[in-house]
C-alpha cells in the first residue's frame, strides 16, 4: 500500500472515530465551561466574604474537581483515539 493511501486511511479512520464521540466531547466542554464559572463564583465570594465558609469551599473544590475530571477523560479520550490510528497505521504499514 502506498504512504499516500496509509495516510489517508489513517486520516478517514481519526475523522469517523471524532465523529462518532462528537455529543461526549461537547457534554465535558459544557462541564468544563460551568466548572470555569463556578471557579469564578468561588473567586467572587472569597473576595467578598470575611470568612471561609462551606459554600466557597464546596465552589472551590466542586469547580476544580470538575474540571479535573473532564480533563482526564478528554486526554484519555484522545490518546485511546491516536493509539487505535497509531495501530492501524502499523498493521497497515507491514
Amino acid at each position: 500500500m502506498e504512504s499516500k493511501e496509509l495516510v489517508e486511511t489513517a486520516l478517514n479512520a481519526l475523522d469517523r472515530l471524532l465523529r462518532m464521540f462528537t455529543i461526549e466531547r461537547y457534554v465535558y466542554l459544557v462541564l468544563t465551561a460551568v466548572s470555569f464559572l463556578l471557579l469564578l463564583y468561588a473567586a467572587f465570594l472569597m473576595t467578598t466574604a470575611k470568612d471561609a465558609n462551606t459554600e466557597v469551599l464546596v465552589a472551590v473544590f466542586g469547580g476544580s474537581g470538575l474540571i479535573a475530571a473532564s480533563s482526564a477523560r478528554i486526554s484519555w479520550f484522545f490518546n485511546r483515539a491516536f493509539t487505535l490510528i497509531e495501530d492501524l497505521i502499523r498493521r497497515l504499514g507491514q
